[in-house]
């Protein structure tokens, strides 16, 4: 990737700048836009990562409770442009041993070439689907984000007893998960509601959800987020 011009970095603080346009095999249209100083990944209008404005990741690691919940080890189900390791690595200040999920070819490959090696962010990245690598992966994590989103919606197979219980094996004792999930419009809030009664509550009954602004953050373990 060549270097932008400085004035396009003036520029995208007033107004969006498409930097590029991808097609994948599992997306028709990946957009690079550089906004406000950071690159976005958009697709059919959902955006995947907005580095440390991914605000619904942000806003939970700014309520979670670092002190007493150390993290060294992270797993991210769904890569995006990588605002996750971004955001706790530049913003957070936090030194973490990242491994993410991401079934993307190309999406890994733009991760890569906008954001982590410019960053000089390591990530070991598996490419998979998401929820079969919960099936044989025996790795152990001291937080995991899951991030998984086909457009606007989560794959059904992530939604499911078994992937939450995948991840929760996955969990060291001390382990914290942070569940993304919609939640701006109606349906959204009936299909959460339910999520939480019908399967996360089984799996984590000492659970709940932290509301991030137009999305809902489920976390396994809702004393370790203060309520702000």
């Amino acid at each position: 990737m060549s270097k932008l011009p400085f004035y396009k970095h003036l520029l995208s603080h007033l107004i969006e700048v498409p930097i590029a346009e991808y097609r994948s095999q599992y997306n028709s249209r990946l957009n690079v836009i550089l906004h406000r100083g950071r690159y976005k990944l958009v697709t059919h209008g959902a955006i995947y990562s907005f580095s440390d404005l991914y605000s619904n990741f942000r806003k939970s690691f700014e309520r979670f409770d670092w002190k007493n919940h150390p993290v060294k080890s992270c797993l991210i189900l769904g890569l995006g442009l990588g605002s996750i390791p971004d955001m706790l690595t530049t913003r957070f200040k936090k030194n973490i041993q990242f491994t993410a999920v991401e079934i993307d070819e190309k999406v890994i490959q733009l991760a890569m070439e906008y954001v982590l090696r410019p960053k000089n962010i390591p990530v070991n990245v598996f490419t998979a689907d998401a929820a079969s690598f919960l099936e044989w992966h025996h790795g152990k994590y001291d937080m995991i984000c899951s991030d998984v989103f086909i457009g606007d919606r989560i794959p059904k197979e992530l939604e499911t007893e078994a992937a939450l219980l995948g991840m929760k094996n996955m969990l060291k004792p001390n382990g914290i998960l942070l569940y993304n999930r919609l939640s701006r419009f109606e349906p959204d809030i009936r299909n959460s509601l339910a999520f939480r009664d019908e399967t996360f509550l089984k799996v984590f009954p000492k659970g709940g959800y932290l509301d991030v602004q137009g999305n809902w953050m489920f976390v396994n373990k809702l004393e370790a987020f203060s309520k702000r």
